[in-house]
């Protein structure tokens, strides 16, 4: 009779497991502001400097260095001899709720100024259209760009982001915001992320648990998984409300209607390297969302690496075990070779 109750607390445990996700591999914070932490991971290297950019969805930046397998930080580390950095975001505070997509832009500017020359950047997801952003409005600060299940293309392919944001107008998001004090809480965000599937979310994720209530390593993974992903935090109301409308709904990266920091954001103004991955069965961040960049950019197609990673979903683009053995390997090398030739010319 004992054992029933040893599973169901067993069961809750893993269940109802929240903690602050943390970075696995060692690093030191070089710099810190009320938005950001720039953090690096390796010790002495010299070369052109990698910056990760992870993505602002309600989630901690630290996905990018996740678990032993399912690193992208020890991927770069082990098939690099680069410096790397990541950008840890901070979750807003009432202070910061005001925030624009200028200001996004800013915060990138202040890091890749604080590396001192011209980095190779690595836009995961969300922080994929602002790294491109960014690589269009000041290329010389930008050797190479990797994307990998970012949305560039806001409108291709459709995908239930895409759905969603058909079907819900603007007003409805701008209440949301209003109701928060200004910010896009990551609560709600992450309720809307679990809506997108909403049997596997509240259903099978805990009878999975229970059927797995005697297998420690299944339930040691799902509590790593529980600690990322129940662990949110929350983004600017106004650059939330910036992205719906002028990205996801108007596609204006595309059109060439955004304008940032007074420019309109040219893509044709994109001529470095690209690595463009994208997940096979990713349905937030379609497969031409992300590859259609390369109609847009002038970079020539020999400087264009492109990769559709089998079975992958969204976040396993860039922290599966599958994608770091194979298709990042190839794109890291892809990247820095065209990078060191770039580098020579000049």
């Amino acid at each position: 009779m004992i054992m029933p109750y040893i599973d169901l607390a067993r069961f809750f445990a893993t269940a109802m497991h929240r903690r602050r996700p943390e970075w696995m591999t060692p690093n030191q914070e070089v710099y810190e502001d009320s938005a950001v932490i720039l953090r690096r991971f390796d010790q002495g290297r010299s070369g052109e400097p990698i910056l990760i950019v992870p993505p602002q969805a309600g989630h901690h930046s630290s996905i990018a260095d996740y678990a032993p397998g399912h690193s992208l930080v020890q991927t770069c580390l082990e098939h690099t001899t680069s410096p790397l950095y990541a950008i840890e975001w901070k979750t807003c505070t009432p202070a910061r709720r005001n925030e624009s997509i200028d200001d996004l832009v800013r915060q990138l500017m202040v890091c890749v100024q604080k590396l001192r020359e011209p980095v190779i950047l690595i836009g995961l997801c969300q922080g994929g259209w602002l790294s491109t952003i960014y690589t269009a409005l000041f290329g010389r600060d930008v050797r190479a760009l990797v994307l990998a299940a970012a949305p560039i293309d806001f409108a291709a392919g459709g995908g239930k982001i895409q759905e969603l944001v058909g079907q819900v107008p603007m007003q409805s998001y701008e209440a949301m915001v209003g109701c928060s004090g200004g910010m896009m809480p990551g609560d709600l965000m992450l309720m809307g992320w679990k809506l997108m599937n909403p049997y596997d979310r509240f259903v099978r994720d805990y009878l999975n648990i229970w059927l797995h209530v005697r297998d420690d390593a299944y339930l040691a993974r799902t509590r790593k998984f529980q600690e990322w992903y129940e662990y949110t935090q929350d983004i600017s109301g106004r650059w939330y409300l910036e992205a719906v409308e002028e990205l996801f709904k108007e596609n204006g990266l595309i059109r060439g209607r955004l304008k940032v920091l007074g420019e309109l954001v040219d893509l044709g103004a994109i001529s470095c390297p690209l690595a463009l991955l994208a997940g096979e069965k990713d349905d937030i961040t379609l497969v031409p969302q992300v590859h259609n960049l390369a109609r847009y950019a002038s970079t020539p197609e020999d400087r264009i690496f492109r990769a559709v990673i089998p079975e992958a979903g969204h976040i396993s683009v860039f922290m599966g075990s599958r994608a770091l053995r194979h298709e990042w390997p190839q794109a890291l090398a892809f990247v820095l070779d065209e990078a060191g030739d770039i580098g020579a010319a000049a």
